[in-house]
């Protein structure tokens, strides 16, 4: 990212080894008191049944697999209203953030987590005593599910290397992971935290250790500091949001390139970890791609069990995903998105590139695609289904057989896991565009035999999930950065022009409608417990049909 006005459109979860002497940069701060017992800021909250409390959104993607898809819900609006001036419609309730917001939400234990700056304060002493002005910081908030009541956040200083490691006012990337009493997220300072999801007015003003310490702040379990304890470097901002599977904790360093664009300062830092998720010890560390990062690492692991094998799926800054043994660290297989004669440059032009998109697994498939900064602009890009079952080492869809020749010689590869590939060059030469498929920013949606997949030029596309053949496509004529959302039979999908599309799930389009909100969206919305929520980059909205 080159420009304040670019970053700020950046955006988008048994241990074998352990770290041995030394003292970590992770700090404990679990308090001597009951973690369980009643924050009195709830106090009005209903019992909920536990049919509803299945009924979570609890990480990005909502599952572990990462599939946009929702198959609890029923009756999710398709209309509302909530400008101002305007009669309002199916708005539950709204809650503020700050000016921008990139960071969920999720939703679970009656509660909504979401990533964004300090643009408008809860606490004074987060503004400039003098000029009242707000302080630049990142910020998780927490708010009660039930009315949108603000209860807790977790604010945290900007580190003092400034925009290098850590934009101006972008405030928290990373989407949360919340299970049993803890959410887990990394902030704008490139920390680990792990955080009680009850907040701190629980705790006895005596025993409480952290910077902040009202009853509306956080209540701090551990945090890891990645650049501190692995000298991570990362580009303009750490984004991941982490996956937990078992007493795992997984993400992704976002070690990048330095301001020159060009220089990868720390090439051995780790790219990719795994962490105890109840002391946040280091269990094992992944340095791919190392000097073969393009520009920064913004992207989340996936789990699954594919062909009987349990593994971890990180998206590389290299272009390349790599599989790994989810408790060990040892690779299992890696697959290049990107054609061999691909090229990347810095300026955007090129035609190689990275990932900002999360890997989606369904059915055994791994399904991704290609994209870039946002400030790149669109280009030429990849969409790749890859079936790595029963495979190990190199998959990918081709082999260099002689790196000296320019475009290098390849072949193909008989080891390759590719089953299709969406994208490349257009063969028609009336095409209004030169490529198929462009970058993008966006997760996958599959279910029941479609694929859906948005570009960050606006352009929605609707394959078959089996063959990649495709069905239908619809320009919506603006930016997207959030990903398409399968839901109760029909897809949403939000741009940043602030307008709410609502398809028909099938073969042949259907437009429902097109909600204007009049913010920009660079988020995606998601659905929990009957209701519907869409986060701007300034509120937070939660939509539910009136009966």
């Amino acid at each position: 990212m080159q420009s304040s006005q670019s970053l700020r459109r950046i955006v988008i979860l048994g241990a074998t080894a352990l770290i041995l002497g030394g003292v970590l940069s992770r700090v404990h701060f679990e308090s001597g008191s009951d973690r369980t017992s009643p924050n009195p800021l709830y106090a009005q909250e209903p019992e909920r049944p536990i049919s509803d409390m299945l009924r979570i959104w609890p990480m990005f993607g909502g599952h572990i697999g990462r599939n946009m898809v929702n198959l609890a819900e029923k009756g999710v609006p398709t209309e509302w209203e909530m400008r101002k001036n305007e009669q309002k419609k199916n708005l539950k309730w709204v809650a503020k953030l700050g000016s921008q917001a990139y960071g969920g939400p999720v939703i679970a234990a009656g509660k909504v987590f979401v990533g964004t700056n300090n643009g408008a304060p809860r606490n004074d002493r987060d503004r400039d005593p003098k000029s009242k002005k707000p302080f630049d910081k990142g910020v998780l908030m927490c708010f009660r599910e039930s009315d949108g009541k603000f209860l807790w956040q977790h604010v945290n200083d900007k580190l003092r290397s400034g925009n290098e490691n850590d934009f101006s006012n972008v405030g928290i990337c990373s989407t949360p992971i919340v299970e049993d009493g803890r959410v887990y997220y990394v902030s704008n300072r490139c920390v680990v935290n792990c955080l009680d999801t009850e907040g701190l007015a629980h705790i006895p003003p005596a025993e409480r250790k952290e910077q902040y310490t009202s009853d509306t702040d956080a209540h701090v379990i551990w945090q890891y500091d990645m650049m501190k304890e692995l000298n991570v470097f990362p580009h303009n901002m750490s984004a991941c949001s982490p996956l937990i599977v078992g007493d795992l904790l997984f993400v992704v360093t976002g070690n990048g390139v330095d301001d020159t664009h060009t220089n990868i300062p720390k090439p051995d830092a780790p790219s990719f970890i795994a962490l105890n998720k109840k002391t946040g010890e280091l269990v094992w560390k992944d340095s791919s791609p190392g000097r073969q990062i393009l520009h920064g690492q913004w992207s989340n692991p996936t789990y699954a069990e594919i062909g009987g094998k349990p593994q971890v799926i990180f998206p590389g800054g290299d272009g390349w995903l790599r599989s790994f043994e989810s408790q060990t660290g040892k690779l299992i297989w890696k697959c290049d998105c990107n054609p061999k004669d691909s090229v990347y440059d810095v300026r955007g032009s090129g035609t190689r590139s990275d990932f900002i998109a999360t890997p989606v697994v369904h059915d055994g498939k791994v399904y991704i695609g290609l994209g870039q900064d946002p400030d790149h602009s669109t280009g030429i890009s990849h969409l790749w289904c890859i079936d790595p079952a029963g495979k190990t080492g190199d998959i990918s869809p081709e082999l260099v057989t002689d790196a000296t020749m320019k475009p290098p010689k390849t072949a193909k590869n008989p080891n390759s896991g590719i089953v299709w590939h969406y994208g490349g060059l257009d063969p028609d030469p009336k095409a209004k565009r030169e490529f198929i498929f462009g970058r993008t920013m966006s997760t996958l949606s599959v279910h029941d035999g479609l694929l859906y997949a948005a570009e960050l030029d606006g352009f929605l596309h609707c394959l078959d999930a089996k063959t990649g053949e495709l069905y239908w496509r619809h320009d919506l004529k603006s930016t997207i950065w959030g990903s398409t959302y399968w839901v109760d039979g029909k897809i949403y999908l939000a741009t940043e022009s602030g307008d709410v599309y609502v398809f028909a799930h099938g073969k042949e389009k259907k437009l429902i409608n097109k909600v204007e909100m009049e913010e920009p969206i660079r988020s995606t919305p998601v659905v929990s417990n009957g209701v519907l929520y869409v986060m701007s980059e300034l509120n937070l909205y939660a939509i539910q049909e009136k009966k």
